[in-house]
């Protein structure tokens, strides 16, 4: 009898030769069916775990669900969880941790997509592109379409200078930027190849016209923006967002936002996601797209065979080399 995964991950779903690498390694993939992803919540998850008959030794899955305690105590037969994304915050490592279940994740594989992604929510936001694309669309040509911000010439506050912090400020050295940095980890060599400033938070939040997490959640960047953060920002400034959705506190943006102590925000990762119904909608100075930032075609094809290949090493017992315990 074939050992079974479970893949949980609509990324992963469009690389036949991930599904081929694990065929042929002797593991029969089963797809999670979408009819049982509901509102993608851990209930959802055992739901569909707690009926099937053989239970899979191991998961392939994204960010799609997030997973702990409930659904560990049905876990029998699971040995290993492939994660086809580097992030890990809507696992609750501890108690995999608690249950002997290895965690491996894929990191530093798609950083550059997030940072031209980024880039894109940027001039999209600020130049009003998307909203430019949908008067045209109505009929209209310049009837109702609201000037936009430069964006040449600002400056650029990043929260975080790894991987994406540092490919997203190497982006910005054609726009003429002054590039301030809040970051724990402060590397005089990466400052100066930036031409990036360290500063501490408050200076960040007083003195950026973009701000841009680059940063993982952790409990010190969990609502790095919340009230007392947008009250500092200028009131012409713009959050750009595609790190993860609990840095910004969601009731605090919108607050900012509808008494115009925000000039606007773009949006591809959310406290709660699927983002299914939001007072965000109704706001014309707001971006929203569906966490697909790091959803490049190389990019996804390079991050699913090593999700593949991960896989394959926990389950038969070998070191990865990115388990997250």
């Amino acid at each position: 009898m074939k050992r079974d995964v479970l893949v949980a991950s609509f990324s992963f779903e469009q690389e036949p030769d991930g599904f081929q690498i694990l065929r042929d390694a002797g593991f029969r993939p089963v797809v999670f069916p979408k009819e049982a992803a509901g509102s993608r919540t851990e209930e959802d998850f055992l739901c569909y775990w707690n009926s099937l008959e053989q239970k899979p030794e191991g998961i392939l899955m994204g960010a799609d669900f997030p997973l702990g305690e409930k659904f560990l105590r049905y876990s029998q037969g699971l040995k290993a969880i492939s994660l086809n994304c580097a992030g890990s915050d809507h696992l609750a490592l501890d108690a995999f941790q608690k249950y002997g279940i290895l965690v491996a994740n894929v990191p530093r594989q798609n950083f550059q997509a997030v940072a031209d992604f980024i880039w894109g929510q940027i001039l999209g936001l600020m130049r009003k592109i998307a909203l430019g694309d949908q008067k045209i669309r109505q009929g209209f040509w310049c009837e109702g379409v609201a000037r936009g911000m430069a964006v040449s010439g600002k400056k650029l506050g990043i929260i975080g200078f790894g991987a994406v912090g540092q490919a997203v400020a190497k982006r910005s050295m054609g726009f003429d930027m002054e590039l301030l940095v809040y970051s724990t980890s402060k590397k005089p060599e990466l400052a100066e190849k930036y031409g990036a400033k360290y500063v501490d938070k408050e200076t960040l939040l007083r003195e950026s016209d973009i701000l841009v997490p680059a940063c993982p959640l952790t409990e010190k960047t969990r609502y790095f923006f919340d009230e007392d953060a947008f009250r500092k920002m200028k009131s012409c400034a713009v959050l750009v967002n595609a790190a993860r959705g609990g840095i910004v506190h969601t009731e605090s943006l919108v607050k900012a936002l509808q008494e115009k102590r925000l000039a606007g925000a773009a949006l591809d990762v959310y406290e709660e996601e699927p983002l299914l119904k939001s007072p965000l909608f109704d706001m014309e100075q707001v971006l929203l797209t569906p966490h697909m930032g790091g959803l490049a075609d190389r990019e996804i094809r390079k991050v699913a065979l090593m999700a593949a290949r991960n896989m394959i090493s926990l389950l038969n017992g070998e070191k990865t080399g990115t388990e997250l315990w």
